[in-house]
């Protein structure tokens, strides 16, 4: 089962909230960003997060664990109607 470090889930809030503006012009190098430092980039608009850009490594622990916990009835999961 995958594990994920602590620092992995904090935030930055110097640098790691962006509004979507910036984050529309720049994907690219903060999809970098969040995959050299291993940590997730809150994306705003008009000042509320809205979104988050994670390091796909960082995605798929998350994932993994959600679903064991999900396996061990720990979690329900919810389909988001959309």
């Amino acid at each position: 089962m995958a594990t994920v470090n602590p620092k992995a889930l904090s935030v930055d809030l110097q640098a790691g909230v962006v509004p979507i503006s910036k984050a529309a012009s720049s994907l690219a190098a903060l999809l970098k960003r969040a995959r050299m430092q291993h940590q997730p980039i809150i994306v705003t608009q008009k000042g509320y997060p809205t979104g988050v850009i994670l390091d796909i490594e960082l995605f798929t622990a998350l994932r993994e664990l959600a679903e064991a916990a999900e396996a061990e009835g720990m979690l329900e999961v919810r389909e988001i109607e959309g």
